[in-house]
């Protein structure tokens, strides 16, 4: 019989976990539709913040008592600000938290850290005070008696360590890179046997997306000087007169040369442009894309010309061109060597600091009473 009732317990917090996958997928995609909405009501770096954390607190309400979802927000709220202040410290410029209902909360970093260290540092600020914040809780609860505060303690626990399984963007998919990236393969090891026992969609969502990274990063960036680079391919039409006032001949169908690039920000409009230029001719392409001008353009290929029509007077050159991007969505499983250079102390420290702060919570969570949620 006890048997019996521990797998319909487990059944029904399976059935929980599920939902909230569900109904954090439909969150995600209103907030998506309102992000445009929220700067409008003008109420400062953390008015998204604000809103989102009522909006979180409202969602939470209708499944469990207000105190509950009260508790588990500000659990999540403190392990953001983790984020900030070590942001703050390391002098990367960051996002207010952003609050999504039954899925958890998010910033975002305005520039790329420059290195695997400030990247481990900013990642592990989060877990840090978000496990301060889950003690403090557990303490009174131990004081008052409080049964509430034993629930939100384990929550704030349960947050935490799940955040250090070393899968990217999770927070300890972040940290092993200042380790090792090895630490990755464990992650996934560990986050198909976590899918299975818990059967959460938006876990299995960020398991197939850090599968696919991983592939990706592997499969289409080029290595070349050290450094992995991604490749693309654009055209662009340039009028037959440009080479006709400069005196030279229009390349052939397979003619295939390097070209030179230059890349700057044009000061009225603060945006990233990057010009193609052909030897003797001069600018015959723009690039725009900020995924490639705002990162570093390291090579471009012309890789033919053909003849638009013959009334048109131009011809359409395709180019190839490898870069690394600088944009956050690259993340650091793209960046080069050099990124992650970090002083063997410095791998120890955030190694042993990393396995102790995961043994520490899950002794807490055998320590808190067990108590139903």
């Amino acid at each position: 019989m006890m048997e019996d009732d521990r797998a319909k317990k487990q059944g029904g917090k399976n059935k929980i976990i599920n939902r909230f996958g569900w109904l954090g997928l439909l969150a995600v995609t209103v907030l998506t539709k309102l992000k445009s909405i929220l700067p409008l009501l003008k109420l400062g770096k953390f008015g998204g913040t604000i809103i989102s954390m009522f909006v979180s607190i409202g969602a939470y309400a209708l499944l469990f008592p207000w105190s509950f979802a009260i508790g588990l927000v500000v659990m999540i709220f403190i392990h953001e600000m983790g984020h900030v202040w070590a942001a703050k410290i390391k002098k990367v410029p960051v996002s207010a938290p952003a609050f999504i209902p039954f899925v958890g909360a998010l910033i975002t970093m305005k520039r790329q850290p420059s290195g695997a260290e400030t990247e481990a540092f900013i990642a592990f600020g989060g877990p840090l005070l978000g496990t301060l914040g889950a003690v403090i809780t557990y303490l009174l609860g131990v004081w008052t008696g409080e049964q509430i505060f034993y629930v939100v303690a384990t929550i704030g626990f349960f947050i935490n360590l799940v955040n250090l399984i070393p899968i990217h963007p999770l927070d300890g998919g972040r940290i092993v890179t200042a380790i090792t990236r090895w630490l990755w393969v464990l992650g996934l090891i560990g986050g198909l046997a976590f899918i299975i026992y818990l059967r959460s969609v938006i876990f299995t969502l960020i398991y197939v997306l850090f599968v696919w990274e991983l592939w990706s990063a592997y499969r289409n960036k080029k290595k070349s000087n050290g450094k992995w680079m991604k490749k693309v391919r654009l055209s662009a039409t340039v009028a037959e007169d440009l080479f006709q006032k400069a005196g030279t001949f229009i390349p052939g169908i397979e003619h295939q040369r390097e070209l030179r690039f230059v890349q700057f920000c044009d000061l009225e409009t603060k945006k990233h442009i990057a010009h193609i230029v052909y030897p003797g001719v001069g600018v015959i392409a723009k690039l725009e894309d900020p995924e490639i001008v705002e990162g570093q353009i390291e090579r471009v290929k012309l890789l033919n010309t053909t003849p638009k029509s013959a009334l048109s007077y131009s011809v359409e050159m395709k180019f190839e061109i490898y870069y690394n991007p600088a944009t956050e969505r690259m993340g650091s499983m793209h960046q080069d060597k050099a990124y992650f250079d970090v002083k063997p102390a410095v791998r120890w420290a955030y190694g042993v600091s990393y396995l102790s702060l995961i043994l520490f919570l899950i002794y807490m969570l055998m320590l808190v009473p067990d108590i139903s949620v």
